[in-house]
């Protein structure tokens, strides 16, 4: 374990592998007056991420930062266990790519009235005036690019498992970016030149430097990236992202709905696990992270070559009772692509089938991220291992198709 002390708080890092900008970005985080004396837990899948470290849990109080969710509100992977033990999966990747926009796609006016899955209406938002209804309903039933996937995956004893990653696409983002803009337009800036404009004019020029000091003292620095809310604004975030995580959660189940009612599968079991979220009930914030309470099932996706984790929650509250949502990134998406090369993509994904093995997903090839094995060494201290399952088939989609047509 790390253990990474700011002048605010401490984090507790739980991984023996350091990660110099990961860490300088926790640090800053420590440094914050509004998270004083809270918990910080960092889950071992961490690295660096934008204006936050991925695999950060926190022990919210009053104050919250948007941008520290991130984008994709509620985004999270949807587990069904099939009672199917045979697979077509020409057939299933014509059902995917027929019925569930990926990429920038969403639905249209031909194919949003398979849709059927409710989702919170618009006029519950309490930012509603920057949300379209239209945009939102065509984005539900859609899997995005990047990191989210569909796979079907098998266990020891030959039954498929049915795994859907993704979040609250259009609503997610344009919530957390409505409120990051809220959170920084309120952020107490150093403007002093009213300050000592007054002074000047009241013949105090000498006491212009201890004033600036003591403001700087009482009004520390705070980064646009970590701007919180507070007060009336915190509430309505907290309530407005509580709704996209319903919708995220409503995305899933239409996609699972979609695959499912046209490969005619039959469904034993489900159970949905949520990894950029702040838990309501408890004010824990996870940016990576997954709830891991006691008797929690949880699933911890590594690669699309090596499959993922089943596990139950131990309820450790040194990790603020969460576990990773993953293997964590070794390499950025931007590394990956420069270093590394479709030969090896191809031969790593050797029996699995996929059409979505490409240079547009070449930074989501297993060599991108963290060895199984050095999650396996921390992780047993949030969660029991259930049981671990395969990939057998995979599809991932890039980011740079077309967007889909849509009307506001």
């Amino acid at each position: 374990m790390i253990k990474v002390t700011g002048t605010q708080t401490e984090a507790k890092v739980f991984s023996n592998y350091p990660q110099e900008t990961a860490l300088e970005q926790i640090q800053e985080l420590c440094n914050q007056v509004f998270l004083k004396d809270t918990k910080i837990s960092i889950m071992p899948d961490y690295h660096a991420g934008k204006g936050c470290v991925i695999g950060t849990t926190i022990q919210l109080k009053d104050k919250v930062v948007p941008n520290l969710v991130g984008v994709d509100v509620g985004c999270g992977v949807l587990t069904v266990k099939l009672q199917d033990k045979k697979m077509d999966f020409n057939r299933l990747d014509q059902v995917i790519r027929t019925f569930v926009p990926s990429g920038q796609e969403i639905h249209s006016d031909e194919t949003v009235g398979f849709i059927n899955t409710s989702f919170p209406a618009i006029q519950e938002f309490r930012a509603e005036h920057i949300l379209s209804e239209n945009r939102s309903r065509y984005s539900l039933g859609t899997l995005g690019g990047g990191n989210h996937f569909i796979e079907v995956s098998v266990d020891a004893d030959g039954y498929h498992y049915l795994t859907i990653h993704t979040g609250s696409r259009y609503v997610g983002s344009k919530i957390a970016t409505y409120y990051q803009k809220v959170a920084i337009s309120k952020l107490r800036q150093q403007d002093l030149s009213g300050l000592i404009d007054q002074l000047k004019a009241e013949g105090r020029q000498k006491e212009i430097q201890a004033m600036i000091q003591g403001y700087k003292e009482k009004n520390p620095v705070i980064p646009n990236d970590l701007a919180y809310l507070e007060g009336e604004d915190f509430h309505n975030y907290m309530h407005d992202m509580k709704l996209a995580q319903a919708f995220a959660k409503a995305n899933r189940e239409e996609i699972a709905r979609a695959i499912t009612e046209n490969m005619g599968f039959e469904e034993q079991d489900r159970f949905d696990t949520v990894h950029n979220y702040i838990d309501t009930e408890n004010l824990i914030l996870r940016k990576g992270a997954v709830s891991a309470q006691k008797g929690e099932r949880l699933i911890i996706p590594i690669n699309m070559r090596d499959g993922s984790i089943l596990a139950v929650g131990k309820g450790n509250d040194d990790w603020n009772c969460s576990a990773p949502h993953g293997a964590g990134r070794v390499l950025s998406r931007t590394k990956a692509m420069k270093t590394l090369n479709m030969d090896d993509f191809h031969k790593t994904m050797e029996g699995v089938w996929t059409t979505s093995v490409s240079e547009e997903t070449l930074d989501e090839a297993p060599m991108a991220y963290k060895p199984m094995n050095e999650i396996l060494e921390k992780v047993e201290e949030t969660v029991e291992i259930a049981s671990f399952i395969k990939p057998v088939y995979n599809f991932k989609a890039s980011e740079k198709y077309t967007p889909g047509k849509y009307k506001n």
